[in-house]
């Protein structure tokens, strides 16, 4: 054969293959972590010295997880888990088809007060109205009458009226029946023309 050319036997075999490798020929797998330092350059000046792990170190890795899942110490804490899912489940606007409902509008014609109840009270405030007119009717002459009755008995009024009417008296001062009839038709009088013209501004 010719010195440029190799041999087929020569050549390594695959190993998952079911052969071997011989020669002096072997693979080793090493893993590196770079380490960029803060105030470094990103080229050779800021790389640090890579990592080996071995086997046997990724056993050891790979069985302590293991214990610490066995143990339960890669579980959340119960105090992490939440417990009540009531207002998860039971709350509607997680559906995928909500519908939000339509907000309730106000009943503007519902308050309204309808007719029956305006009439009503119509018909109390007339009532009262009516009331508090009886009522000042009922005291408006009595008390116009004690109003007069007061003034005839003041001693200014009799002394007034003996001044400018004398033959209504006595030589002695008292009054005589003329005095008496003419008080009467006076007190009458004037109770007359006093009601007249409360009544014609009550009207108002």
């Amino acid at each position: 054969m010719s010195s440029d050319t190799t041999s087929i036997m020569d050549l390594p075999t695959d190993p998952t293959g079911g052969g071997s490798i011989g020669g002096n020929v072997s693979l080793s797998i090493n893993e590196t972590n770079q380490v960029i330092s803060g105030g470094g350059n990103v080229g050779g000046q800021g790389q640090g010295q890579g990592v080996s792990l071995d086997q046997s170190t990724i056993n050891q890795i790979v069985n302590g997880l293991q214990q610490a899942s066995s143990a339960g110490l890669t579980q959340l804490q119960s105090r992490d888990i939440p417990r009540n899912t009531e207002n998860i489940i039971q709350d509607p606007q997680i559906q995928p088809n909500y519908i939000p409902p339509n907000r309730e509008t106000e009943d503007y014609i519902g308050d309204y007060e309808d007719n029956d109840e305006i009439i009503s009270k119509y018909n109390r405030r007339v009532d009262q109205d009516s009331s508090l007119d009886q009522l000042y009717d009922e005291i408006q002459v009595p008390l116009l009458i004690c109003i007069l009755y007061f003034l005839f008995q003041l001693p200014i009024f009799k002394r007034l009226l003996f001044k400018y009417f004398p033959v209504l008296f006595f030589k002695d001062g008292n009054i005589n029946i003329y005095g008496y009839l003419f008080t009467s038709v006076l007190f009458g009088t004037l109770y007359y023309f006093i009601s007249k013209v409360t009544t014609h501004f009550s009207t108002f």
